[in-house]
C-alpha cells in the first residue's frame, strides 16, 4: 500500500522506551516535554505517531510493522517515540494543528531539539518505514530540516477553534480575509491553513505553481496530498473543455513531486475515463 491509501487513510504509533508500540494511559503536554529532554539527553530523533482509535491502517501499523525486528531495532536505537490519539488528547490536537495534519496516521520525525525533518501519512510497510527512519537520520546528521518554526506561532482563532475545538466548517470567506492579509502565503502558517482546512479552488492556482517550493520547505505527505486534490479538482475544468492535452502537461509538471511507483498509480486515477460523462442513476426509478 502507497502514498494512494495514505491520502484516504490513518495508522501508528506511541512513546515508550522498549518500542511494545501498545497506546500510552494518556498522553499530556508534560509526557511530550519529556520526550523532548529525553531526546536531547540520549542525543536521539523524535519519532511521533499521531493516531486515532479506530483508524484501520493504524491498528495494522500496531499490529504488522511496529512489532517488526528491522524496526524495533532502529526505533530503539535511534529514535524516542511518542504516540498520542487525536481524537482524545489535547497534545495530539496541538500537534495536528501545528503542522496542518489531516490524514492519518501522521508520522513526525523531529531532531532532538523538535525540529520537523520530515513528515509523512498513511500505512508504511516494514520497508517503507525503514526507508523513512534511516533517511531522516541522515538529513538529520546533514542539517537538512523543513522551516516550520519551533516557536508557537499565532494561529487564527478560526484555525486553533478547527483543531482544538472540532470547528472544521470555516466558511472560505473567513480564511480568504485573513489570508489576503498575509505578507506571504508560502509563510508557514498560511500554508498550514490552505491544507489543514483543505482551502477552496481559489487558491489552487497559486498551490500548483509554488508545490516545488513548499514540498522543500513543508515536507512530502502536506504538499503531494494536496496536488492530488487539486489535480482532481483541476481534472473536472479541463474535462468540461474536452482538453486532455493540457491536463496532461499539468500532470507532468507535477510528476516530480512523487516517486515513480505512486506517479503510476496517481496518473492512472487522474486520467481514468478522462471526458466520460458520468452516469447518475436515479434509486427511486430505476431510471438514468
Amino acid at each position: 500500500m502507497k502514498r494512494f491509501l495514505k491520502i484516504a487513510s490513518a495508522v501508528l504509533l506511541l512513546a515508550c522506551p522498549v518500542i511494545a508500540l501498545k497506546a500510552q494511559t494518556q498522553s499530556t503536554e508534560e509526557s511530550w516535554i519529556k520526550a523532548k529532554k529525553q531526546a536531547q539527553t540520549e542525543k536521539k530523533l523524535i519519532f511521533v505517531d499521531l493516531y486515532f482509535t479506530g483508524c484501520m491502517p493504524c491498528a495494522q501499523m500496531d499490529k504488522e510493522v511496529f512489532p517488526d525486528p528491522k524496526v524495533t531495532a532502529v526505533l530503539n536505537a535511534d529514535f524516542v517515540t511518542f504516540k498520542s490519539d487525536i481524537l482524545k488528547e489535547e497534545i495530539g490536537k496541538k500537534l495536528c494543528m501545528k503542522y496542518g495534519v489531516t490524514g492519518f496516521p501522521t508520522f513526525l520525525l523531529m531532531n532532538a531539539e523538535g525540529k520537523i525533518i520530515d513528515i509523512e501519512t498513511g500505512f508504511q510497510s516494514v520497508e517503507q518505514l525503514t526507508a523513512l527512519l534511516e533517511k531522516s537520520k541522515q538529513n538529520a546528521k546533514k542539517g537538512i530540516l523543513k522551516k516550520y518554526s519551533t516557536k508557537d506561532e499565532v494561529y487564527p482563532d478560526f484555525y486553533k477553534d478547527a483543531y482544538l475545538n472540532g470547528k472544521r466548517n470555516v466558511s472560505f470567506e473567513t480564511a480568504d480575509a485573513y489570508l489576503k492579509a498575509q505578507p506571504s502565503l508560502t509563510d508557514e502558517v498560511p500554508f498550514v491553513i490552505i491544507t489543514g482546512l483543505r482551502i477552496g479552488r481559489q487558491y489552487d492556482d497559486f498551490f500548483l505553481k509554488n508545490a516545488k517550493e513548499l514540498y522543500k520547505d513543508y515536507g512530502t505527505a502536506s504538499v503531494t496530498n494536496h496536488v492530488f486534490t487539486i489535480l482532481q479538482r483541476k481534472k473536472k475544468e479541463f474535462e468540461k473543455k474536452n482538453d486532455l492535452t493540457s491536463f496532461k502537461k499539468l500532470l507532468d509538471e507535477m510528476k516530480p513531486l512523487y516517486t515513480v511507483e505512486e506517479w503510476t498509480k496517481f496518473e492512472g486515477i487522474l486520467l481514468k475515463d478522462f471526458g466520460v460523462e458520468k452516469v447518475v442513476v436515479n434509486p427511486n426509478t430505476g431510471q438514468k
